[in-house]
């Protein structure tokens, strides 16, 4: 069953999808955060979310600022506003259902977000789940742009990012965040953290879960053979099967 829950935010209001199984019992739910330039239509979440429901346990995903129906002020997306929203949409879930466990995976940029969430406050989480996690996203953000593109960058304060089929402006700005929040700088982490990442990952590099996994006892590291940033079918099938028992048997 799907609902809607609207969360006022400074910039606009937030619709959250929120999806929970016959006869919840209110135990468990999992927020999805999904990566740069995508969205709450990404056939992924999709996947993972059937395989949570059919597990008895409920999720929510939203879109962050300047992402799909909330495409407006491109001043609006800021890394400030991204983790505020997140905190926000949280905050109202966790109203809502004071008694259930909340849960979180992150893909790509949501990755990063959740770890820097992580850095500035504790999470009491039962599960956390990281699906590509862009560890260094200002170094993804930079290598995406191209060495002309940055240059630009540079020079006129913005660049329009076309990789996509939506595209979308950037300021400066954003990439001066990236670059004053990284995730390596402070990388330690006693939460238990579970990362699934694909060896060919041509955007978010496998060598950065590897080192996060290496320098972190409690993280736990799924290698994904010969898969990319986006997964083939067999992958998303097998991976959101394994998350959603792991939710379950937390």
């Amino acid at each position: 069953m799907k609902q809607i829950i609207t969360v006022d935010s400074r910039i606009d209001k937030i619709e959250v999808d929120f999806f929970k199984p016959d006869n919840w019992d209110e135990e468990k739910l999992v927020i999805l955060c999904h990566g740069f330039n995508s969205g709450k239509e990404s056939a992924s979440y999709k996947q993972i979310g059937k395989c949570l429901l059919e597990n008895g346990i409920a999720y929510a995903i939203f879109s962050l600022p300047y992402h799909a129906e909330r495409r407006g002020d491109y001043n609006d997306f800021t890394l400030a506003n991204c983790i505020e929203d997140s905190e926000l949409v949280e905050k109202t879930i966790r109203e809502k259902y004071p008694n259930t466990k909340i849960g979180i995976l992150g893909t790509s940029f949501g990755g990063y977000l959740t770890l820097l969430r992580l850095q500035k406050y504790k999470h009491d989480y039962f599960a956390i789940i990281l699906k590509s996690p862009a560890i260094k996203m200002d170094t993804i953000l930079k290598s995406i742009m191209g060495e002309d593109g940055f240059k630009l960058f540079n020079y006129q304060g913005y660049v329009e990012d076309n990789s996509k089929d939506t595209p979308m402006r950037i300021n400066l700005s954003f990439y001066e965040e990236l670059t004053n929040n990284r995730i390596m700088d402070n990388p330690n982490y006693d939460e238990n953290i579970l990362i699934y990442h694909g060896t060919i990952d041509d955007t978010a590099p496998y060598e950065d879960s590897l080192k996060f996994a290496s320098q972190n006892a409690n993280t736990t590291l799924v290698t994904l053979e010969n898969e990319n940033h986006r997964l083939s079918e067999g992958a998303l099938h097998k991976l959101s099967a394994e998350v959603a028992d792991y939710c379950k048997n937390r």
